[in-house]
């Protein structure tokens, strides 16, 4: 039955592609500057006069042109991409750019973005951010270090105007990934208003906005793609009471165009990268964490998922070497390493190869090998086909993993989803399979052995109110069974938010969830304020009920607060209690505090405390750690990080680190 319902849904959703509505204009020419403008702000017509003018921008949230008239410039030269853009504001008091560190918070200020997707095949682009005060954010499709020469330079600045901002970008193409001989590009300009919680967007996008609906920029007369050989060697002075030692590694990336991206890895320096702290909240099952080491985070997302490889189960990488690019219609991504797990060594490998057969839709070959004390190997095959237009995105996902070896089992899941502009409804439908033995060292698969269904629907609106901004309802079921028959568990859970004009958001929550022997019941209640000010925003959240078979209160409070100009800290501390009625008390509170001082935008002092009781079963695990950190991050010369102590030690060390990058350009 499954089989055939898969290819009824694959059907449907191939043929539908073909109907999919354009954006308007669908293309426009590329005009060559015959001298490049100045990047200072200023957009003057003059320097502009040969680039491409776009004079409105669309709302995709009211279906109309945006209130605030908006204007931008697109051209390039022999080096690089020239954007520029015009922000009209009626109230020029009311922009908001508070972020001045490149790499920052950019959510909350008003934003110009240049979106550019070099294939021009409707793919993940590269995103470049400016805000109005001229902070810098990038995101590469797939994915980089925070060394910006490894990653590549951009330039950008911005101006107030009396009636709004204005702000020029460039983008050296040395930075970007783009086939020999490639004459057109994918191109979106955004302009983000946090105040109305709208984007203003070119091209004219209807009422379904998505990064990979794009209008094409042809006629690109583009140089020979030339990328450098980067070395990035470091160095690390370690000192504690008892010792004093150095430490050596490089890192090494090697770009061939679009087809191949190289990245060697020699002694990685994990220890001072602080990883992703887990909240102290109730789960039946283990979280997940944020993978933070650049070598795993560059390219990750040519890999397969964590269901097959979850790389944050790598903890001491003695070396690594990975490979991915794009080559026509075929992407490819690899990677090998050796790591340390109990004192002994293991070799693994994992790979994934993708065919685009149509339209937004691909079908992968994947696999991963394990190797030393213990040997396994995954093998599977994933399936994506989507349609997208101006009403909406329907996508279709079938994913089915073999693993072998030691643990032989299979997992499967078949995912459907509807995505759709405000006030229309969106849905997801998912079966998963998952065989009680699929159980690989290097997933994350945290329960097994059961079959089950999740449901979920989402409605959300805009509304044209002087109180509200922002409303939306979320709805999930579940039903699981397992292998071994009966129930593994069911549930319901309904979320409602409202965002106010006053920048607060009330959120209400009910969840329901039947696991045997225990039924769970919730009601939570979250209320955020300042949501918009990254230096005063703040929330509590409270959780009250019932859970594996105990009265429970968790509590959540977050706060985010500037001393003085430049100088910040952010509280968490968090509280769970689940009384049950013979068994002890589980117990969990949590701190984090962290302190941070902005030298300048390249340069911040910062310190972070973490502790926590954790009493659950009968057990005691405590964290009491503080460290200190000096950064420099900068545009010319070495990377710079000093360090007082141990981000990720359960207890405060007397060490001082000091580590040095020095980028390298062969």
């Amino acid at each position: 039955m499954r089989p055939c319902i898969y290819s009824i849904l694959l059907s449907v959703c191939i043929g539908a592609s073909l109907l999919a509505q354009p954006v308007e204009p669908r293309s426009f020419p590329a005009q060559k500057l015959s001298r490049p403008p100045v990047i200072d702000g200023i957009v003057n017509p003059d320097e502009w006069a040969q680039a491409y003018l776009v004079e409105r921008f669309w709302s995709p949230s009211r279906q109309q042109w945006g209130a605030f008239p908006t204007r931008a410039y697109i051209g390039y030269d022999s080096e690089a991409v020239y954007v520029a853009f015009i922000c009209e504001d009626p109230d020029p008091s009311q922009i908001r750019a508070q972020e001045t560190k490149r790499g920052g918070y950019l959510e909350n200020d008003d934003t110009v973005l240049v979106l550019l997707e070099p294939q021009a095949r409707g793919l993940e682009p590269y995103s470049f951010t400016v805000n109005a005060r001229g902070a810098q954010a990038d995101e590469f499709p797939a994915g980089t270090t925070e060394n910006i020469r490894w990653r590549g330079d951009w330039q950008a600045a911005t101006q107030s105007l009396p009636n709004g901002w204005s702000a020029e970008v460039r983008i050296p193409f040395r930075i970007l990934r783009y086939p020999p001989k490639q004459t057109r590009f994918g191109v979106i300009l955004e302009r983000y208003i946090p105040r109305l919680n709208e984007i203003y967007t070119f091209p004219n996008m209807g009422a379904y906005y998505s990064t990979r609906r794009q209008s094409l920029w042809t006629g690109l007369e583009l140089p020979p793609p030339r990328y450098p050989v980067i070395l990035l060697p470091y160095f690390t002075g370690d000192s504690d009471p008892d010792r004093t030692h150095g430490r050596g590694g490089l890192d090494v990336r090697y770009i061939a165009g679009d087809p191949l991206t190289a990245l060697l890895t020699v002694k990685p320096d994990f220890r001072n990268i602080a990883a992703d702290v887990a909240r102290v909240d109730f789960s039946y099952t283990e979280k997940v964490l944020a993978e933070t080491r650049p070598f795993f985070q560059e390219g990750s997302e040519f890999l397969p998922g964590r269901a097959v490889f979850y790389s944050v189960r790598v903890q001491e990488l003695n070396a690594g070497l990975k490979a991915f690019g794009a080559l026509g219609d075929w992407r490819y991504g690899a990677t090998v390493g050796e790591y340390e797990h109990n004192g002994r060594l293991r070799q693994f490998g994992v790979g994934r190869i993708r065919y685009q057969f149509a339209e937004r839709s691909f079908v992968s070959l994947l696999g991963v090998r394990l190797q030393g004390d213990v040997q396994e190997d995954t093998l599977g095959a994933l399936l994506d086909t989507q349609r997208i237009t101006g009403a909406g995105e329907l996508r279709l996902t079938a994913a089915y993993y073999q693993l072998s070896g030691d643990r032989d089992g299979v997992y499967q899941q078949y995912t459907v989803y509807s995505n759709a502009p405000e006030r229309r409804p969106n849905y997801l439908l998912q079966y998963t399979d998952i065989d009680p033995n699929y159980r690989p060292r290097l997933g994350f698969v945290p329960e097994t052995g059961y079959r089950g269904w999740r449901v979920g629907a989402l409605w959300f609106d805009r509304p044209d109110s002087e109180r509200l901004l922002y409303t939306e309802t979320r709805l999930e079921a579940t039903r699981r069974t397992r292998y071994s028959g009966g129930r593994l568990d069911e549930g319901v859970a309904i979320t409602q938010q409202w965002l106010f004009t006053s920048q607060n958001r009330l959120t209400l929550s009910a969840d329901y969830l039947n696991r045997p022997p225990n039924i769970d019941r919730t009601l939570g209640v979250e209320y955020a304020w300042n949501v918009l000010d990254i230096y005063r925003t703040g929330a509590l959240s409270v959780r009250v009920g019932e859970q594996n078979g105990g009265r429970s209160l968790y509590a959540l409070l977050t706060q985010a607060y500037e001393l003085a100009p430049r100088l910040r800290l952010k509280l968490e501390l968090e509280s769970l209690d689940i009384d049950y009625p013979s068994d002890p008390t589980d117990r969990a509170r949590q701190l984090i505090f962290t302190l941070n001082y902005e030298i300048d935008p390249e340069r911040a002092v910062g310190g972070r405390l973490v502790l926590n009781r954790l009493e659950f079963g009968g057990e005691t695990e405590t964290t009491r750690n503080f460290y200190l950190t000096y950064l420099q991050r900068v545009r010319r010369g070495f990377d710079l990080y000093v360090i007082y102590g141990l981000p990720n030690a359960t207890r405060a060390q007397n060490r001082l680190a000091v580590k040095i990058i020095t980028p390298l350009e062969l």
